[in-house]
Parts: C-alpha cells; sequence; structure tokens
C-alpha cells in the first residue's frame, strides 16, 4: 500500500499523512519501512481511531512519527486539517449495526447515504471522508474487497468515487485471515489537475514475461503479424451492455485495460455494441455503460495481415494507445502499447536491425576502407575465418558506429540525421534491447521521463527504416 501511495512522489518535505481507522498501526509501520533505504523522511502524520486500545497502542509504539488522536473520524465533529497523502483499511461497520444516532449523523454528512439507506459498508464512507480532506495535488490508497467493483449496494458510491480513482490493483489472498478477495484503491484529491485516466501503472511479473517470450519464441513464422501482436478471442475480457458503467470504469482499471469491447451477449459474442475506452469515460453517477461505447471504424482498425511496423506508427502516436484488429463489423482482437513488448514486434526489428548492420558494412568498407589506420577502432577477433569476409563481419553495431563517427563519416548514411526525433545511437540502443529481450516500451504513456516510451520506438524505427530503405 505504501509503494503505490508513494510511486510518484519526489518530495515528502513539508507533507503530512493521515491514518484514519489507524488500528495497532500496522500501516504507519508499513510506511516506515518503506522509508528506511529512502534520501527522503516519512511524511509527518496524524492517527485516528475511536478504540482506547489502539489509541494506547499506537501512542506507546509510533509517538514519534505521528500525532494520535481519538475520535470518530466520520463524525461531523471530527475537525481535520488537509493532508497531502491518506493511508487506510477501514474499519468493517455494517450500517445496521450503527446506533440510529450514528445513521442520522453520518447521513446529514455524506452525499452517498440517506436517513432510510438500508445497507452501506462504513468502510466506503471513509473513502468520501478521505476526498474531502486531501489538499488539491493529494492522493490515498485505501484497502476494501473486490466487492466493491461489483456489488449492487455500492452501485451509487461506485459512480461518486470512480471519477477519482487513479489506479485498481488485486492482493493476494495469503495477506488475510478471511478467504475474501480484496484489493487497492488508489484515489486523487478531486481538485487535481494532474489525473490522466489514460496513465497506469504497468507492472508486469519478470517470470511470467520472460515465460511468454520463450513460449512464442518457438512459433512457427508469423504469417499475419498484426493479429499474433494483438490480444484476441477467446483470450480477451469484454463486458455486457447491461453493465454499470461505474464497474466497467474501476474493472477496466483493476485489470489494467485501455479499452474492450461490449456485447448484448458477451458469452456468446453477439451483438456488438462498440468499444468503451477508459480515458474517454466520464462518469456521471449511475449510468449503464452503453452511454460510453463508442462505435469501431475503419480508422480505429488494422488488418490482421498489417506489418508490425505500421502497428509501431500507429501505436507511437500520442494518444493512440490502442488500436483493433480486423474489421469493423468483425474485429478479432485489441493491440495496446503492451503488446509492443511481444515477440513478433522483436522477429521484425531484428530483420530490420540485421539490414541496418549490413548497411554499415557497406559504407565503412566504400568510404573508410582504411579504416583500422584511420580511426583507433579495434574490432576484436583472432582469425577472421574462410567464410568472414573481413574484420568489419565481426564488428558491433556500436564499433561500427564508433568508425564513422571518429572518422567524421556520419554523413554517408543515407538520411538527414538531424531530421528525426531519435538519434543514431539510440538505434544502436534499439538493437541491445532487441538483442537481449529487453522491454522495448516502458510505459503505457508518452508523457513520462522514460526514453523508452511507445513515442520513442517509433521515432527510432523511422530513423531504422528510413536508412534500410533509402537508396
Amino acid at each position: 500500500m505504501a509503494e503505490l501511495l508513494f510511486e510518484d512522489i519526489s518530495s515528502t518535505y513539508g507533507k503530512r499523512i493521515l491514518y484514519p481507522g489507524c488500528g495497532k498501526g500496522e500501516l504507519i509501520s508499513a510506511v516506515e519501512r518503506y522509508f528506511e533505504d529512502s534520501v527522503h523522511d516519512p511524511p509527518s502524520g496524524v492517527a485516528i481511531d475511536t478504540e482506547d486500545e489502539y489509541v494506547e497502542t499506537v501512542r506507546e509504539n509510533y509517538t514519534d512519527q505521528v500525532e494520535v488522536r481519538k475520535g470518530d473520524y466520520l463524525s461531523a465533529d471530527a475537525r481535520l486539517d488537509s493532508f497531502e497523502f491518506v493511508l487506510s483499511y477501514p474499519p468493517t461497520v455494517q450500517w445496521i449495526d450503527l446506533s440510529e444516532e450514528k445513521q442520522r449523523e453520518y447521513a446529514t454528512s455524506f452525499a452517498q447515504i440517506s436517513p432510510d439507506t438500508a445497507r452501506i459498508h462504513t468502510g466506503l464512507l471513509f473513502l468520501e471522508r478521505s476526498l474531502h480532506v486531501l489538499t488539491e495535488d493529494g492522493n490515498g490508497v485505501f484497502l476494501t474487497t473486490r466487492g466493491f467493483k461489483t456489488e449492487e449496494t455500492k452501485g451509487p458510491f461506485r459512480s461518486y468515487l470512480a471519477p477519482k480513482v487513479a489506479d485498481v490493483e488485486s492482493v493476494d489472498r495469503d495477506h488475510f485471515e478471511a478467504d475474501i478477495p480484496h484489493m487497492l484503491l488508489k484515489v486523487n484529491s478531486p481538485e487535481s489537475e494532474e489525473f490522466d485516466p489514460a496513465v497506469s501503472s504497468i507492472r508486469p511479473d519478470p517470470s511470467e514475461v520472460e515465460s511468454q517470450l520463450m513460449a512464442s519464441a518457438t512459433s512457427p513464422t508469423i504469417s499475419e503479424p498484426a493479429r499474433h501482436t494483438a490480444t484476441c478471442f477467446p483470450e480477451l475480457d469484454v463486458y455486457s451492455a447491461e453493465d454499470d458503467a461505474a464497474f466497467v470504469y474501476l474493472d477496466l482499471y483493476y485489470e489494467d485495460y485501455d479499452a474492450a469491447f461490449v456485447f448484448d451477449d458477451p458469452e456468446q459474442l453477439e451483438g456488438l455494441r462498440g468499444y468503451v475506452a477508459r480515458a474517454e469515460m466520464e462518469i456521471r453517477g449511475e449510468e449503464p455503460v452503453t452511454e460510453h461505447v463508442l462505435p469501431l471504424t475503419d480508422s480505429d482498425c488494422v488488418a490482421p495481415g498489417e506489418e508490425v511496423g505500421t502497428v509501431i506508427e500507429r501505436l507511437g502516436r500520442d494518444g493512440e494507445r490502442f488500436c483493433f484488429v480486423g474489421q469493423p463489423n468483425d474485429p478479432e482482437g485489441i493491440v495496446t502499447r503492451f503488446d509492443l513488448n511481444k515477440i513478433p514486434v522483436y522477429q521484425y526489428l531484428y530483420v530490420l536491425l540485421a539490414q541496418f548492420e549490413i548497411r554499415l558494412r557497406k559504407i565503412i568498407r566504400e568510404h573508410i576502407p582504411d579504416w583500422e589506420t584511420e580511426t583507433d577502432i579495434h574490432i576484436r577477433t583472432t582469425d577472421v575465418g574462410d567464410l568472414a569476409p573481413d574484420k568489419l563481419a565481426g564488428g558491433t553495431v556500436g564499433k561500427l558506429l564508433d568508425i564513422l563517427s571518429e572518422a567524421d563519416e556520419m554523413q554517408q548514411l543515407p538520411v538527414d540525421l538531424e531530421s528525426y526525433g531519435a538519434t543514431i545511437w539510440d538505434v544502436k540502443d534499439l538493437r541491445d534491447a532487441v538483442a537481449h529481450y529487453n522491454p522495448l516500451v516502458h510505459s503505457m504513456s508518452n508523457d513520462t521521463e522514460s526514453d523508452w516510451t511507445a513515442g520513442d520506438l517509433r521515432a527510432r524505427h523511422k530513423l531504422l527504416r528510413d536508412i534500410v530503405e533509402s537508396d
């Protein structure tokens, strides 16, 4: 929870954190552990709970880290300042277990309930309350059950909270005594201007990624690159036209999907309505997902046999995080920026990079035949042998580019290097990544400090392809 809360934070100086329903202080301890090896100090905190036992325990163990208060976090009498962070595992108290006095008090203080409310989990009220104590750029993380996504009684609050959600993550059942699936909700302040529903945190399991690469590496020659790069039916999750919009929105976050198809009959994949895109959904209350369905058009689709280069070009553009494979009336799957780390992309680029290296050697042989005496570059080899034409045949991309650079012959490349969004050394880095099956795209967003976005891949691919295909 602490990692999710602080993952995008560059500084905690002068910032404060609130622990509502702090219990015995487990989350306070988690934050302390998170910052043990950090150059930053944990933010100063306030912990609040209604139970005397918990208040005393936290005072004894964490008095240097937090200010401890006894009180009802949900009460209108609980006066609190603003906080940059809120971290909570809301206590499990059912609405029917509250006194009539508390029910009336909460009903007058919270927008999602009324005096005659029959069923609501007070943990949801913790979330609503927290949205009002967050600063303009604040965020909070809360642990809740996965039933929040689907249970009918949580529909109104789900619709209210969905526009503020910044991430949804699954939690391993092993962390809990009860066999109830849990999930983490990360929310932004309602006033935050930095929130972008198109941005997500992709955290693939390393062993899973490697096993997928190994499995697909042994596949036969790919005859339909776009289809094999995409995620296709029946592996593709879809939604029903009768689904609640807020549920779909949160589930897209939970599954880390950019988009999904909507069918009248999702079981049989019949009655295609269109698709929903997470970045385009604006939840305005309880409403069916059909209010957010977009039609598939020819411009949204690529043919199954389209080459990988076309997919790289499309997904590298700003705002084009996905496209569909197939026809508008007969789609077969979705390809996203995440799919740019799949085997068909490596295979495609491998061929281009091989042609690139061959071209570099040809340029050196034609324009710098005496490179061994004209440069200080040394290509390590003991014997050229009968089958290798010369030492250049054993040179790496880095060595070949070093020769061109030191001999001041980069202008012999058949393109204007200054006119591209990538450098020739970026192409060298791309070659290394392809050779070692390193991820080619590190972020789903182009708006990041990473040098390995889909936009960066698009720029490197364009320079590489133009060099290879130029006369």
